[in-house]
């Protein structure tokens, strides 16, 4: 009996600590919220207007763009 009682009051604590974690976080997250979307002061990544074929460039990049995850 000793041993079970001793196993439960091991799981209480370990739910607990868990719990007590988990609710700091989730305080730590109300108070000190951050921007989801962070605004940046970075162009779009376009082509150079002497890259378009309209300019007689070759156009080459302009099928695919960086993606925007990649920049910092």
């Amino acid at each position: 009996m000793d041993a079970a009682l001793g196993l439960l009051l091991l799981a209480v604590y370990i739910v607990g600590i868990i719990g007590l974690a988990a609710g700091m976080t989730f305080g730590v997250i109300r108070i000190f919220p951050t921007e989801r979307n962070p605004k940046r002061d970075e162009p779009e990544d376009r082509p150079a207007k002497s890259e378009t074929p309209a300019n007689g460039g070759t156009g080459q990049g302009s099928l695919f763009r960086r993606s925007k995850r990649g920049r910092r």
